[in-house]
């Protein structure tokens, strides 16, 4: 099964920290693409989680290469906030909105955090 979820907003929170965690169990027994748009791709670039009182996302990254997880960032999203790739974890797709739309129309369940 082909699943997709998205991060669209609220990147300092528990929400962000909970859609890593069902993707990582997700993608255990299915492909998982976990996109960034907006806001959400403020997320995984190198912030201190600890000072707001969120965990670290480097065990999500670490378990999502021995998974089914690719990370996604939307390309516009990361010009319009000046991010650059060197700005995310290593491994990182860097995709266009088009090619995120394919993405979700081909996914078998999609997941809007």
């Amino acid at each position: 099964m082909k699943v997709v979820f998205i991060l669209k907003g609220d990147p300092f929170s528990w929400k962000a920290h909970e859609a890593l965690r069902v993707a990582v169990a997700v993608g255990i027994n299915h492909e998982v693409d976990f996109v960034f748009i907006r806001d959400g791709v403020y997320a995984i670039t190198d912030w201190s989680q600890e000072d707001l009182g969120v965990e670290p996302f480097d065990k999500f990254y670490e378990t999502m290469e021995m998974v089914n997880v690719r990370l996604i960032a939307e390309d516009a999203s990361l010009q319009e906030r000046g991010l650059k790739e060197s700005d995310l974890p290593e491994g990182t797709v860097i995709m266009s909105a088009e090619e995120i739309r394919d993405l979700i129309a081909q996914a078998e369940a999609v997941f809007a955090w």
